[in-house]
């Protein structure tokens, strides 16, 4: 593989060459000469680097030259920082140069750096030399602007729109959803070249609706290389139980798995499996053989072995896409406009492009993006003419050798930057303000917004893709795929080492060093001077106690990035101080307490990372002294002096208290991004601090956060004082205050000083009896998101409103309001974007009126027990309706919404069924304790999926229309219910009837597609009459309660070939004979019997001792219930 060229590095020497403070330093030491000629030797190579970067594929020596080069070039920028460093210890050149004679240290420095000056500018003058012997040409490198924004191309790429899969996706499906293979644990595979789609597929088919049905549970594990069974384990449980299981061992870890899963219908997805261990894979599986009947694994994998050694005999081999489709996806990310009218001899050399394809996705795509809004022919006929895209499809080196074309098609300037993410593992999610810091300690950028345009540009590229979004919906973090991620290693080389385990020796080649998953690492191996990274990747390393030994750093002299995230440091040695390199400084999560006096030391540190750091007390006492530090993450206490940091563009939390004056942000006014100020109530002079703090002037703040977390350490007055001098500035984004104690907001709230607010959350305020106040105009004119929470003194949102108020927040879209008990009434006039209300626990809400809210989507209304009315608006687009807990609520007044889609209405006592609303849209309907509902009228809804009626004791019959789309039906504790009519319902696949002691007449159709049935507490005639009805679909049936049954009617032995899941519970007829139980019943994957009567005690012994049916059954358990409260299992 070819050398990368260090364009960035090289860019980097020059910019400090050209500094002032290097060529004061060249004068003072009398080698300006030297620094002016070297300067114009790696200008004449840089302009040949481009070339050179061609021409290495062929030729080793140019290769070679290309190796020599980067090594020279990161020990001329060594020297450079070294010269820097020594100038900011030193304390600056004027007194370096009246020190200059009278020190023999000086002196010996001197010569020391001379001798390194003289060795690189000879390496660079035989590098120059050997310029026009391998042939290399000068041409222009272009360092053209980034765009600001992303292409057109982004958002198709990014949301995966899937083109020709249709077929794949529902053979699969069939093969997972099937009856005829009612195996406990069945398996799947998708197996491809890398770049097919194989995740994409199992995508389409993991979220399909019939999948979803069908599965009780499904779960995703992404594997990749590292096929650990314990690691799978929990990431399953993860899936499941979203518990904590971190702690837990293997064997706690399969206790919980058997709980959690036992005997229901699972889907697992391991993607991107390369396990070739088949006893890995099958102390997996052990574990998972507790699953219910019909289970399935579904695996992606590249190489077919991998499935063989999994048992799978019949894997689905993933091809290419067909020609035409292939065209359809390339035309759609390579053409603006539709192919028609581009022009014809682009899309005739596109098709030939595309016919070499053979159907890659993750090519085509590639391909596309790069001939995205280029009109040139020769550019088009250069890709078509490259000579890897005449080898596709022999295997994954080939897919990725036209990958690199996207590669070789970056501006010079990304190169070095998207490289450098292969330090992280696959499937990582990467932050991007992470990686920008990284990539300023390694000298690729010089500053944060540079990096974040360079990161934007990846994603449009589609080399990196989009993770998470923040609140202010920018891009927090990425991914890269799978095969992009090999691309990044292969260019990068044998540059980077990926730390797995302990090593010996490392290769001279390595300047990075990312560490995986290493338990028991040994740093003497890293002792060499060349390394430029050392990373741990959080969540990704464990190491025990004491694992890192308290060692000397001197041997990590060219150190830029240091990350030792999570490594249990309980001291951080002195020698930190000798890095004098190092950028970039992560010591998050340790136990150490003291930060030693030695790291100010660190002149070229950027960023310094402390996030729960809980034991850190002392800082050194002269933190002032990282002049250059730009980034700090502490969630502890303000060291002294952190105020003179002046060059910190991010400090995201200030803890107020010691010697941590919220007078120290003072002169921080370039801060950017985020800044939470904590535990103002330990503001001493509330007057001078507010205002020393000078917020008003750091205007790149877009979120500002102001907590007190002790409402009764200041008083309601100091705290309305220090409000109103902590005056954000006017470009402010987001405001969020928790835990005021003052009674009014301060006057910048109302009067235009914080216009550009969009966002405002207020929390936990005691006091505060109104949000704004106001004759003119909006309040927050730019307002979207509104948050009130836990405010019991509020009465009103607005004050002194004229009697026909403007829109007080014209832009809002979200309003919350939860726990605000002082609230009797709330009218919003007009608020014509909002699109989502929810109004929760305030117990005084009488009366709510919304006057023209076109474009409201969601409304949740709970807990106000004191609210009589409610008066919405017409809302054309209201789709979901929640309401509970409003117990005096008689009348909702919902004009017809004709995309209401989820109307739930629970403890609302008062409410009849002549004031639901009506909505033919209407797909789910959930009603719960409205016990003056006396009838509910149900053909408004022909579009119903889900029905669930509990506790309403005043209905006495229900009638369900015929339903196409009907799915579940849930009827459960209506007591005076007498009669059902169930009309056709073919989709019907649950039915739950339970606590109907009343129910005597059931009147159904025929129930085709009926799965699960549960019937508790009901009659005998009402289960018969079921299971009439019911076509053998049947898997699961739970029996509970059903007094006067005395044996199983023999219908069920039709559903004995489908029938899972058989329980019976608590049936008290003295009568009934577990012997009545066919035999072929008993032969389901799960029997239950529960709680009978002593009576009953003979039998059921004398059936488990014959057990020589009993042990065909996969899973039973007998639970005699003798004397009404003891329990003997068996």
């Amino acid at each position: 593989m070819a050398e990368q060229i260090p364009f960035n590095s090289i860019a980097d020497v020059l910019t400090k060459l050209g500094s002032s403070a290097i060529q004061q330093i060249g004068s003072a030491f009398g080698v300006a000469k030297e620094l002016t000629k070297l300067t114009k030797k790696l200008t004449t190579i840089k302009g040949v680097l481009v070339d050179a970067e061609k021409r290495q594929e062929e030729s080793d020596a140019v290769k070679e030259w290309v190796r020599r080069l980067k090594d020279v070039v990161y020990d001329a920028d060594d020297l450079l920082d070294d010269f820097a460093t020594h100038q900011l210890q030193r304390g600056g050149v004027a007194r370096q140069v009246s020190d200059f004679f009278s020190s023999s240290n000086q002196l010996a420095f001197r010569f020391k750096m001379s001798d390194r000056l003289k060795d690189i500018k000879e390496e660079i003058d035989e590098i120059v030399k050997e310029i026009p012997m391998l042939s290399l040409i000068q041409g222009n490198i272009t360092h053209r602007e980034v765009e600001s924004s992303r292409r057109d191309t982004h958002s198709f790429v990014l949301t995966s729109q899937v083109v020709g899969r249709e077929e794949n996706k529902e053979e699969i499906i069939k093969s997972l959803v099937s009856s005829d293979n009612q195996e406990i644990l069945s398996m799947v595979a998708i197996v491809g070249i890398g770049g097919l789609g194989k995740t994409t597929l199992a995508q389409l088919v993991y979220n399909a609706e019939d999948v979803e049905k069908y599965f009780d549970h499904r779960i995703w594990v992404c594997v990749s290389d590292n096929f650990d069974v314990k690691s799978l384990v929990k990431k399953i449980l993860k899936e499941v139980c979203r518990e904590d299981v971190e702690k837990l061992e293997l064997n706690g870890l399969k206790n919980l798995l058997h709980e959690k899963i036992n005997q229901n219908r699972c889907l697992l997805v391991l993607d991107d499996v390369w396990n070739e261990n088949s006893e890995e894979w099958d102390r997996l599986k052990s574990l998972l053989m507790v699953v219910g009947k019909g289970s399935k694994i579904l695996v992606t994998t590249r190489h077919s072995k991998v499935a063989s050694i999994m048992g799978i005999n019949s894997p689905f081999f993933l091809e290419g896409l067909k020609d035409s489709l292939a065209w359809d996806l390339f035309s759609k990310i390579a053409f603006i406009e539709e192919p028609e009218k581009v022009n014809p001899k682009l899309v005739e050399i596109g098709k030939e492009i595309v016919n070499m394809c053979n159907g890659v996705p993750l090519v085509i795509k590639t391909l596309g993006t790069i001939l995205r809004l280029k009109t040139e022919e020769s550019h088009w006929l250069s890709i078509k003419n490259n000579r890897n895209l005449l080898s596709l499809g022999a295997g994954n080196d080939n897919v990725l050798s036209v990958l690199k074309l996207s590669y070789n098609d970056l501006p010079i300037y990304l190169k070095q930057c998207f490289t450098y993410c292969a330090l992280f593992p696959k499937d990582y999610e990467i932050e991007k303000n992470m990686l920008v810091q990284l990539w300023m300690a390694q000298g690729y950028i010089q500053a944060s917004d540079v990096g974040n345009q360079y990161f934007e540009e990846l994603l449009s590229r589609s080399l990196l893709e989009e993770a998470e979004k923040d609140a202010y919906n920018d891009i927090s973090s990425c991914k890269m795929h799978d095969l992009i991620h090999d691309l990044a290693q292969l260019v990068i080389g044998s540059e980077v080492l990926f730390l797995e385990d302990d090593v010996k020796e490392i290769s001279k080649e390595v300047h990075h060093v990312s560490l995986f998953y290493s338990m028991n690492l040994k740093l003497e191996a890293l002792r060499v001077k060349h390394i430029r990274t050392f990373l741990s990747i959080p969540k990704y390393h464990w190491c025990k106690d004491d694992s890192i030994p308290s060692i000397g750093f001197s041997s990590f002299k060219c150190l830029r990035v240091l990350s030792l995230n999570g490594f249990n440091v309980k001291k951080v040695p002195k020698s930190i101080g000798k890095l004098s390199h190092l950028r970039y400084l992560d010591l998050s999560h340790n136990k150490f307490k003291v930060l030693p006096n030695s790291i100010i030391r660190l002149k070229n540190l950027q960023t310094l990372k402390l996030i729960g750091c809980l034991n850190l007390t002392k800082f050194p006492k002269d933190i002032r002294e990282l002049i250059n530090l730009r980034h700090w993450e502490n969630d502890g206490y303000m060291p002294c002096g952190i105020g003179e940091l002046t060059s910190l563009q991010s400090l995201p939390v200030f803890v107020v208290g010691g010697v941590g004056r919220l007078s120290e942000l003072k002169g921080l006014n370039n801060l950017k991004g985020e800044l939470r100020i904590e535990k103002l109530e330990n503001v001493r002079d509330v007057v001078v601090e507010s205002r020393e703090a000078n917020l008003r002037e750091k205007k790149y703040i877009r979120f500002l956060g102001l907590q007190w977390r002790n409402l009764l350490a200041q008083s309601n007055e100091d705290a309305e004082t220090l409000m109103e001098g902590l005056h954000p500035p006017p470009s402010l984004e987001k405001l969020r205050i928790r835990g005021y104690g003052g009674m009014r907001f301060p006057s910048w709230m109302s009067n235009g000083g914080v216009s550009h607010l969009k966002s405002l959350q207020l929390l936990n305020l005691e006091n505060v009896e109104y949000v704004g106040c106001s004759s003119e105009g909006p309040f927050f004119p730019f307002l979207e998101k509104l948050d009130l929470n836990q405010m019991p003194a509020l009465k009103e949102l607005w004050r002194d409103l004229p009697t026909h108020p403007p829109p007080s927040c014209p832009c809002l879209s979200h309003l919350q309001i939860h726990y605000c008990d002082g609230l009797a009434s709330l009218e919003l006039h007009s608020s014509p974007l909002l699109s989502h209300l929810d109004i929760q626990s305030c117990r005084e809400l009488t009366s709510l009126e919304l006057h023209s809210s076109p474009l409201l989507s969601k409304l949740r209304i709970s807990v106000c027990r004191k609210l009589t009315s409610l008066l919405l608006p017409l809302s054309p687009v209201l789709s979901s309706l929640e309401i509970s807990s409003c117990y005096k609520l008689t009348s909702l007044l919902l004009p017809l919404s004709p995309v209401l889609s989820s109307l739930k209405i629970s403890s609302c006592h008062k409410l009849t069924s002549s004031l639901l609303p009506l909505s033919p849209s209407l797909s789910s309907l959930d009603i719960w304790d409205c016990p003056d509902l006396a009838s509910l009228e149900l053909h408004s809804y022909p579009l119903l999926s889900s029905l669930s009626i509990a506790h309403c004791g005043m209905l006495t019959s229900l009638l369900v229309p015929p339903s196409r789309l009907l799915s579940q039906l849930d009827i459960t504790y209506c007591s005076e219910l007498a009669s059902l009519e169930l009309h056709s319902s073919p989709l019907l696949s649950k039915l739950i009837i339970s606590h109907c002691p009343g129910l005597t007449s059931v009147q159904v159709s025929s129930l085709p597609c009926l799965k699960t049935l549960q019937l508790c507490n009901v009659r005998k005639r009402v289960f018969r009459q079921l299971m009439l009805v019911t076509d053998s679909s049947l898997e699961s049936l739970h029996m509970e309660g059903i007094y006067d049954m005395i044996s199983l009617p023999h219908v069920l032995l039709e559903h004995a070939s489908t029938l899972q899941r058989l329980s019976i519970r608590e049936c008290y007829e003295r009568n009934f004979s577990l012997f009545s139980i066919p035999l072929p019943l008993l032969m389901v994957a799960s029997l239950l019997i529960f709680h009978f009567l002593s009576s009953l005690c003979s039998l059921c012994m004398h059936w488990h001792r014959q057990n020589s049916f009993l042990c065909f059954i996969p899973f039973y358990k007998i639970s005699l219930k003798l004397k009404h409260n003891i329990d003997k299992n068996t």
